[in-house]
């Protein structure tokens, strides 16, 4: 049977930018998407209630040097764990990766910096994010149900 909804996090800095979280419960992760280059830029994430978690980009030099995109769909497994680096001197997150029990999503990003991971026991399941952003994606956070 299903636990009470956990919130994890957030890992990185904060640089002033403006922080993201979902209105409502998350009950499961419908997939993500994902701007970057050298570092994250932003992450959207629809749940199955139909709310977003959104952490744009500000206006500027973040948009113009990020041409990659990426968009996950169907992320239902469970067992995840959210792994990245945060840039030693940018504070900022340069990297994600989400690992379930089925597969491995990512990385995308350059990946330096110090590492953290965030794994979700006994077959939980992340369903959602949150986040602090400006012209980049300064930390975020996860939403865990437990099992």
């Amino acid at each position: 049977m299903a636990g009470s909804l956990v919130k994890l996090g957030a890992w990185g800095g904060d640089h002033g930018g403006k922080e993201y979280d979902v209105t409502v419960a998350p009950q499961r992760l419908e997939g993500f998407w994902l701007r970057y280059g050298k570092v994250i830029d932003c992450i959207s994430s629809p749940t199955s209630t139909r709310t977003r978690t959104s952490t744009p980009s500000a206006p500027g030099a973040a948009k113009a040097a990020s041409p990659n995109h990426v968009r996950a769909i169907g992320v239902r497994e469970g067992g995840a764990r959210l792994v990245g680096p945060i840039g030693d001197y940018t504070h900022v997150v340069t990297s994600l990766k989400l690992v379930t029990s089925q597969r491995t999503i990512g990385p995308f990003g350059n990946g330096a910096g110090t590492p953290f991971a965030v794994p979700v026991l006994n077959n939980g399941s992340v369903v959602g994010f949150f986040a602090r952003a400006g012209p980049y994606l300064e930390s975020i956070g996860i939403y865990v149900h437990p099992f």
